[in-house]
């Protein structure tokens, strides 16, 4: 990533704040909707990454962010369905060769 490139967190408010601290875009939404229109607002050639909570991730709806390799699904504290470390494990899987 360049030094100009930023990096943006979608998802529960008080998950995301922290980031916004450290110089991230944060993005605030409770449904999955919410998170799909902000995705689609945001300019993707801006972002080197952007962060998603789990509560607000659908992967059918998120699907090509995932493979263009610039949407990373955070695992939540809240939610107990583990979509984003399942999702993280895939990732890992990948990049390091490992067969599941």
């Amino acid at each position: 990533m360049g030094k100009d490139t930023k990096v943006a967190f979608i998802g529960d408010e008080t998950c995301i704040e922290f980031f916004r601290g450290l110089g991230a875009d944060i993005f605030p939404a409770s449904t999955q909707k919410q998170a799909y229109e902000i995705i689609e607002k945001l300019n993707l050639l801006e972002y080197g990454v952007i962060f998603i909570t789990e509560e607000v991730f659908d992967s059918e709806l998120f699907n090509r962010y995932i493979l263009d390799k610039k949407l990373v699904v955070l695992p939540s504290l809240k939610s107990r369905e583990g979509k984003g470390y399942q999702i993280l494990e895939e990732l890992i899987k990948k990049a390091t060769g490992m067969k599941g």
